[in-house]
Protein backbone atom coordinates (compact mmCIF):
# COMPACT_ATOMS: atom_id res chain seq x y z
CA UNK A 1 0.00 0.00 0.00
CA UNK A 2 1.38 3.46 -0.87
CA UNK A 3 2.44 5.74 1.94
CA UNK A 4 0.59 8.83 3.12
CA UNK A 5 2.99 11.14 1.27
CA UNK A 6 2.73 9.15 -1.97
CA UNK A 7 -1.08 9.23 -1.81
CA UNK A 8 -1.08 12.98 -1.20
CA UNK A 9 1.27 13.55 -4.16
CA UNK A 10 -0.96 11.41 -6.34
CA UNK A 11 -4.00 13.48 -5.38
CA UNK A 12 -2.16 16.62 -6.42
CA UNK A 13 -1.21 15.05 -9.78
CA UNK A 14 -4.81 13.98 -10.48
CA UNK A 15 -6.10 17.45 -9.59
CA UNK A 16 -3.61 19.01 -12.03
CA UNK A 17 -4.83 16.67 -14.78
CA UNK A 18 -8.42 17.54 -13.86
CA UNK A 19 -7.69 21.23 -14.36
CA UNK A 20 -6.26 20.48 -17.81
CA UNK A 21 -9.24 18.34 -18.90
CA UNK A 22 -11.69 20.96 -17.60
CA UNK A 23 -9.89 23.66 -19.58
CA UNK A 24 -9.85 21.47 -22.72
CA UNK A 25 -13.58 20.86 -22.30
CA UNK A 26 -14.23 24.61 -22.17
CA UNK A 27 -12.08 25.22 -25.27
CA UNK A 28 -13.84 22.42 -27.16
CA UNK A 29 -17.23 23.82 -26.15
CA UNK A 30 -16.31 27.28 -27.45
CA UNK A 31 -15.04 25.87 -30.75
CA UNK A 32 -18.12 23.64 -31.02
CA UNK A 33 -20.40 26.68 -30.82
CA UNK A 34 -18.63 28.28 -33.78
CA UNK A 35 -18.55 25.03 -35.75
CA UNK A 36 -22.21 24.38 -35.00
CA UNK A 37 -23.18 27.80 -36.36
CA UNK A 38 -21.13 27.17 -39.51
CA UNK A 39 -22.67 23.78 -40.29
CA UNK A 40 -26.22 24.94 -39.47
CA UNK A 41 -25.79 27.84 -41.90
CA UNK A 42 -24.54 25.54 -44.66
CA UNK A 43 -27.03 22.68 -44.32
CA UNK A 44 -30.06 24.43 -45.87
CA UNK A 45 -28.02 25.54 -48.90
CA UNK A 46 -26.29 22.16 -49.21
CA UNK A 47 -29.47 20.10 -49.05
CA UNK A 48 -31.48 22.37 -51.37
CA UNK A 49 -28.64 22.44 -53.90
CA UNK A 50 -28.56 18.63 -53.71
CA UNK A 51 -32.31 18.49 -54.39
CA UNK A 52 -32.03 21.07 -57.17
CA UNK A 53 -29.35 18.95 -58.80
CA UNK A 54 -31.50 15.82 -58.44
CA UNK A 55 -34.52 17.59 -59.95
CA UNK A 56 -32.40 18.86 -62.80
CA UNK A 57 -31.09 15.36 -63.49
CA UNK A 58 -34.60 13.90 -63.41
CA UNK A 59 -35.70 16.47 -65.96
CA UNK A 60 -32.65 15.63 -68.07
CA UNK A 61 -33.49 11.95 -68.54
CA UNK A 62 -32.16 10.80 -71.90
CA UNK A 63 -29.20 13.19 -71.86
CA UNK A 64 -25.72 11.82 -71.40
CA UNK A 65 -22.87 12.99 -69.19
CA UNK A 66 -19.51 11.47 -68.18
CA UNK A 67 -20.61 11.96 -64.55
CA UNK A 68 -23.56 9.57 -65.14
CA UNK A 69 -21.52 6.62 -66.39
CA UNK A 70 -22.17 3.49 -64.32
CA UNK A 71 -19.40 0.92 -64.51
CA UNK A 72 -18.66 -2.38 -62.86
CA UNK A 73 -16.97 -1.58 -59.57
CA UNK A 74 -13.39 -2.78 -59.96
CA UNK A 75 -11.70 0.32 -58.56
CA UNK A 76 -12.84 2.75 -55.88
CA UNK A 77 -11.80 6.19 -54.66
CA UNK A 78 -12.51 7.04 -51.03
CA UNK A 79 -12.22 10.32 -49.17
CA UNK A 80 -11.85 9.71 -45.43
CA UNK A 81 -12.41 12.71 -43.15
CA UNK A 82 -11.02 12.48 -39.59
CA UNK A 83 -9.29 14.96 -37.26
CA UNK A 84 -5.78 16.32 -36.85
CA UNK A 85 -5.78 15.92 -33.06
CA UNK A 86 -6.69 13.20 -30.62
CA UNK A 87 -8.26 13.21 -27.14
CA UNK A 88 -11.75 12.88 -28.64
CA UNK A 89 -12.74 9.38 -27.58
CA UNK A 90 -13.36 6.79 -30.29
CA UNK A 91 -14.11 9.41 -32.95
CA UNK A 92 -11.10 8.72 -35.18
CA UNK A 93 -11.15 4.96 -34.62
CA UNK A 94 -14.72 4.78 -35.92
CA UNK A 95 -13.79 6.70 -39.07
CA UNK A 96 -10.74 4.50 -39.71
CA UNK A 97 -12.73 1.30 -39.16
CA UNK A 98 -15.51 2.36 -41.53
CA UNK A 99 -12.99 3.45 -44.18
CA UNK A 100 -11.26 0.09 -43.89
CA UNK A 101 -14.55 -1.71 -44.52
CA UNK A 102 -15.24 0.39 -47.63
CA UNK A 103 -11.74 -0.08 -49.06
CA UNK A 104 -11.86 -3.85 -48.63
CA UNK A 105 -14.69 -4.04 -51.16
CA UNK A 106 -12.04 -4.07 -53.92
CA UNK A 107 -8.42 -5.32 -54.11
CA UNK A 108 -5.99 -2.96 -52.43
CA UNK A 109 -4.13 -2.16 -55.68
CA UNK A 110 -7.40 -0.92 -57.23
CA UNK A 111 -8.28 1.52 -54.45
CA UNK A 112 -7.42 5.21 -54.26
CA UNK A 113 -7.45 6.73 -50.78
CA UNK A 114 -7.55 10.42 -49.95
CA UNK A 115 -7.49 11.26 -46.24
CA UNK A 116 -8.19 14.45 -44.33
CA UNK A 117 -6.77 14.62 -40.80
CA UNK A 118 -3.48 13.49 -39.29
CA UNK A 119 -5.08 10.88 -37.03
CA UNK A 120 -6.91 9.21 -39.87
CA UNK A 121 -3.82 9.19 -42.08
CA UNK A 122 -1.76 7.57 -39.32
CA UNK A 123 -4.44 4.99 -38.51
CA UNK A 124 -5.00 3.97 -42.13
CA UNK A 125 -1.27 3.63 -42.76
CA UNK A 126 -0.99 1.46 -39.68
CA UNK A 127 -3.57 -0.86 -41.26
CA UNK A 128 -1.43 -1.11 -44.40
CA UNK A 129 -3.33 1.25 -46.73
CA UNK A 130 -1.48 3.63 -49.04
CA UNK A 131 -2.70 7.21 -48.78
CA UNK A 132 -2.45 8.93 -52.17
CA UNK A 133 -3.70 12.31 -51.04
CA UNK A 134 -2.99 13.78 -47.61
CA UNK A 135 -4.74 16.86 -46.29
CA UNK A 136 -3.62 18.09 -42.88
CA UNK A 137 -4.38 21.31 -41.06
CA UNK A 138 -7.59 22.00 -43.00
CA UNK A 139 -9.73 22.64 -39.91
CA UNK A 140 -10.25 25.73 -37.75
CA UNK A 141 -11.34 27.20 -40.04
CA UNK A 142 -12.39 25.09 -43.03
CA UNK A 143 -11.96 26.90 -46.35
CA UNK A 144 -14.18 26.27 -49.36
CA UNK A 145 -11.11 26.38 -51.61
CA UNK A 146 -9.84 23.22 -49.91
CA UNK A 147 -13.11 21.44 -50.66
CA UNK A 148 -12.84 22.51 -54.32
CA UNK A 149 -9.30 21.12 -54.56
CA UNK A 150 -10.37 17.79 -53.07
CA UNK A 151 -13.42 17.65 -55.34
CA UNK A 152 -11.29 18.32 -58.41
CA UNK A 153 -8.97 15.45 -57.45
CA UNK A 154 -11.90 13.05 -56.97
CA UNK A 155 -13.51 14.05 -60.27
CA UNK A 156 -10.22 13.51 -62.11
CA UNK A 157 -9.95 9.97 -60.69
CA UNK A 158 -13.48 9.16 -61.87
CA UNK A 159 -13.39 10.81 -65.29
CA UNK A 160 -10.00 9.25 -66.12
CA UNK A 161 -11.37 5.78 -65.37
CA UNK A 162 -9.00 5.16 -62.45
CA UNK A 163 -12.01 4.84 -60.12
CA UNK A 164 -15.42 3.39 -60.95
CA UNK A 165 -17.11 4.89 -57.89
CA UNK A 166 -16.23 7.74 -55.52
CA UNK A 167 -17.31 7.72 -51.89
CA UNK A 168 -16.76 9.94 -48.86
CA UNK A 169 -16.61 8.70 -45.25
CA UNK A 170 -17.32 11.33 -42.63
CA UNK A 171 -19.18 11.85 -39.36
CA UNK A 172 -22.55 13.58 -39.43
CA UNK A 173 -23.08 15.86 -36.44
CA UNK A 174 -26.38 15.72 -34.54
CA UNK A 175 -25.34 16.77 -31.01
CA UNK A 176 -22.24 16.64 -28.78
CA UNK A 177 -23.25 13.15 -27.64
CA UNK A 178 -24.38 11.86 -31.03
CA UNK A 179 -22.32 11.66 -34.20
CA UNK A 180 -23.01 9.08 -36.88
CA UNK A 181 -20.41 7.78 -39.34
CA UNK A 182 -21.83 8.15 -42.84
CA UNK A 183 -20.67 6.71 -46.17
CA UNK A 184 -21.96 8.68 -49.15
CA UNK A 185 -21.54 8.06 -52.86
CA UNK A 186 -20.47 11.15 -54.80
CA UNK A 187 -19.89 9.64 -58.26
CA UNK A 188 -21.36 8.41 -60.49
CA UNK A 189 -24.57 10.43 -60.15
CA UNK A 190 -27.07 9.26 -62.81
CA UNK A 191 -30.70 10.43 -62.36
CA UNK A 192 -32.03 7.09 -61.09
CA UNK A 193 -29.37 6.85 -58.37
CA UNK A 194 -29.93 10.45 -57.31
CA UNK A 195 -33.66 9.78 -57.07
CA UNK A 196 -33.11 6.68 -54.92
CA UNK A 197 -30.68 8.52 -52.63
CA UNK A 198 -33.14 11.36 -52.06
CA UNK A 199 -35.80 8.83 -51.02
CA UNK A 200 -33.39 7.15 -48.61
CA UNK A 201 -32.54 10.51 -47.04
CA UNK A 202 -36.23 11.23 -46.57
CA UNK A 203 -36.72 7.91 -44.74
CA UNK A 204 -33.93 8.41 -42.22
CA UNK A 205 -33.66 11.05 -39.54
CA UNK A 206 -31.70 14.03 -40.81
CA UNK A 207 -29.70 16.61 -38.82
CA UNK A 208 -31.32 19.92 -38.05
CA UNK A 209 -31.42 22.24 -41.04
CA UNK A 210 -31.41 19.55 -43.72
CA UNK A 211 -34.12 19.78 -46.36
CA UNK A 212 -36.01 16.71 -47.57
CA UNK A 213 -38.83 16.74 -50.11
CA UNK A 214 -38.77 13.62 -52.33
CA UNK A 215 -42.10 14.52 -53.91
CA UNK A 216 -40.38 17.33 -55.78
CA UNK A 217 -38.09 14.73 -57.35
CA UNK A 218 -41.04 12.74 -58.65
CA UNK A 219 -42.68 15.89 -59.99
CA UNK A 220 -39.51 16.72 -61.90
CA UNK A 221 -40.14 13.76 -64.21
CA UNK A 222 -43.11 15.67 -65.68
CA UNK A 223 -41.20 18.90 -66.26
CA UNK A 224 -39.59 20.00 -69.49
CA UNK A 225 -36.43 22.10 -69.13
CA UNK A 226 -35.00 24.63 -71.54
CA UNK A 227 -31.22 24.87 -71.18
CA UNK A 228 -29.33 28.13 -71.70
CA UNK A 229 -26.66 28.34 -72.96
CA UNK A 230 -26.74 24.52 -73.39
CA UNK A 231 -27.28 21.34 -71.40
CA UNK A 232 -23.63 20.22 -71.22
CA UNK A 233 -22.40 23.53 -69.77
CA UNK A 234 -25.13 23.74 -67.13
CA UNK A 235 -24.80 20.06 -66.24
CA UNK A 236 -21.05 20.16 -65.69
CA UNK A 237 -21.05 23.40 -63.69
CA UNK A 238 -24.02 22.39 -61.54
CA UNK A 239 -22.66 18.94 -60.76
CA UNK A 240 -19.17 20.18 -59.89
CA UNK A 241 -20.65 22.95 -57.74
CA UNK A 242 -22.84 20.44 -55.92
CA UNK A 243 -19.98 17.98 -55.38
CA UNK A 244 -17.75 20.75 -54.01
CA UNK A 245 -20.48 21.87 -51.59
CA UNK A 246 -21.06 18.28 -50.42
CA UNK A 247 -17.34 17.85 -49.73
CA UNK A 248 -17.33 21.20 -47.92
CA UNK A 249 -20.29 20.06 -45.84
CA UNK A 250 -18.47 16.81 -44.97
CA UNK A 251 -15.51 18.84 -43.69
CA UNK A 252 -17.73 21.11 -41.57
CA UNK A 253 -19.70 18.14 -40.21
CA UNK A 254 -16.43 16.46 -39.26
CA UNK A 255 -15.14 19.61 -37.57
CA UNK A 256 -18.28 19.95 -35.42
CA UNK A 257 -18.26 16.21 -34.64
CA UNK A 258 -14.63 16.37 -33.53
CA UNK A 259 -15.25 19.23 -31.10
CA UNK A 260 -18.42 17.57 -29.79
CA UNK A 261 -16.62 14.27 -29.23
CA UNK A 262 -13.70 16.01 -27.54
CA UNK A 263 -16.00 18.00 -25.26
CA UNK A 264 -17.77 14.82 -24.13
CA UNK A 265 -14.46 12.95 -23.71
CA UNK A 266 -12.95 15.74 -21.60
CA UNK A 267 -16.13 15.99 -19.54
CA UNK A 268 -15.94 12.26 -18.80
CA UNK A 269 -12.24 12.58 -17.97
CA UNK A 270 -12.98 15.46 -15.57
CA UNK A 271 -15.68 13.44 -13.81
CA UNK A 272 -13.40 10.40 -13.58
CA UNK A 273 -10.64 12.55 -12.10
CA UNK A 274 -13.08 13.92 -9.50
CA UNK A 275 -14.10 10.39 -8.57
CA UNK A 276 -10.45 9.33 -8.30
CA UNK A 277 -9.66 12.33 -6.09
CA UNK A 278 -12.49 11.33 -3.74
CA UNK A 279 -11.23 7.75 -3.55
CA UNK A 280 -7.63 8.83 -2.97
CA UNK A 281 -8.74 11.34 -0.34
CA UNK A 282 -10.59 8.61 1.51
CA UNK A 283 -7.52 6.40 1.27
CA UNK A 284 -5.29 9.25 2.54
CA UNK A 285 -7.59 9.87 5.51
CA UNK A 286 -7.48 6.20 6.41
CA UNK A 287 -3.69 6.24 6.28
CA UNK A 288 -3.63 9.36 8.45
CA UNK A 289 -5.96 7.72 10.97
CA UNK A 290 -3.80 4.59 11.00
CA UNK A 291 -0.69 6.68 11.66
CA UNK A 292 -2.41 8.57 14.50
CA UNK A 293 -3.68 5.35 16.04
CA UNK A 294 -0.22 3.78 15.78
CA UNK A 295 1.40 6.79 17.46
CA UNK A 296 -1.17 6.72 20.29
CA UNK A 297 -0.53 3.04 20.82
CA UNK A 298 3.22 3.71 20.92
CA UNK A 299 2.73 6.42 23.55
CA UNK A 300 0.44 4.23 25.64
CA UNK A 301 2.82 1.29 25.28
CA UNK A 302 5.78 3.42 26.37
CA UNK A 303 3.88 4.73 29.40
CA UNK A 304 2.97 1.21 30.46
CA UNK A 305 6.59 0.15 30.07
CA UNK A 306 7.80 2.98 32.35
CA UNK A 307 5.50 1.73 35.11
Amino acid sequence: MPSFRETKDRIGAVQNIQQITRAMKMVAAARLRRSDVAIRNLRPYSSRLDHLCARFLQGALGNESPFFERREINAIAVLSVSSDRGLCGAYNNRIVARTRDVLRQVPSHRSHLLAVGTRGITGLRRLGFEVEGEYEGVFNPVHYVTAQQICRRLCDLFLSGEADVVKVVFTEFFSPVRQEVLVRRLLPCPPELQHEEMKQQHERRLPEGMYSAPQTIDEARKLVYLYEPNYDTINERLLIQNLSVQVYRALLEAQASEHGARMVAMDNATENAEEMVQQLTLQMNRLRQENITREILDVVGGAEAVR
